[in-house]
């Protein structure tokens, strides 16, 4: 057993919900195996995903590139606003971060995706000449877990969705996650949620608790840099 500071990233405003339930699994199985979990729920928290002006404690007197200023507050020593850096430390002290969120238009909710916009900043975790296997955050791992209501046939080349879920998650996999140097392992993936059973749900929760049990001996990825 390698135990792990592992930080479960969660976007549903219904804790009575499958994603609610998944993250409880998740809480549960980690700290009951050793491991040191951090938890940001953003709905619970309010996390603001909004980018503007107010996540830097100074500005810069010239107009600038969100990403630039996010660049000059960590070359400056700046500081970032108190939401912002929150996350920042529990990202610096994680070997792994799961994401858990329902696969909403093709992608994640609104408030995940700020998230990655306003904590993932350029200097902290990527800048121009460090991206990929030279990203910032090397030697981290991600894990994707989501949920859609459609079947999985609908998620095929020849179905509703002309894509696989998969697929709908690749930007995010490759695009944010691995250009900021983090190892990405295969997603967990639950579909069908509207029309499933109880007892297909549950189901669902065991196998995802079964992963998570030896998720610090996992080697199964999609990008490994």
């Amino acid at each position: 057993m390698v135990y792990m500071t592992i930080l479960l990233v969660s976007a549903h405003d219904d804790p009575r919900s499958l994603m609610g339930a998944l993250l409880n699994t998740a809480l549960g199985v980690l700290e009951r195996a050793g491991h040191k979990v951090l938890v940001t729920d953003l709905y619970a928290q309010g996390f603001n995903p909004v980018a503007s002006s107010l996540d830097f404690k100074t500005k810069s007197t010239a107009q600038a590139n969100y990403m630039f200023e996010q660049q000059r507050t960590i070359n400056t020593n700046a500081g970032f606003s108190p939401d912002i850096q929150a996350e920042m430390d529990k990202v610096m002290q994680a070997d792994l971060i799961i994401f858990h969120f329902p696969l909403w238009w093709g992608s994640v909710p609104a408030i995940m995706k700020g998230w990655f916009d306003r904590v993932l900043a350029m200097g902290f975790a990527w800048n121009a000449n460090a991206r990929f296997s030279t990203g910032l955050l090397r030697g981290k791992k991600a894990l994707l877990v989501t949920t859609a209501g459609d079947p999985a046939s609908f998620y095929t080349t020849e179905g509703m969705h002309r894509a696989s879920i998969e697929q709908h998650l690749y930007s995010l996999a490759h695009n944010t996650l691995a250009f900021c140097g983090i190892d990405v392992l295969q997603s967990v993936i639950i579909s069908n949620t509207t029309a499933a059973s109880d007892s297909e749900l549950t189901e669902d929760l065991k196998a995802y608790a079964e992963l998570l049990g030896s998720i610090d001996q996992e080697t199964d990825y999609i990008y490994r840099h």
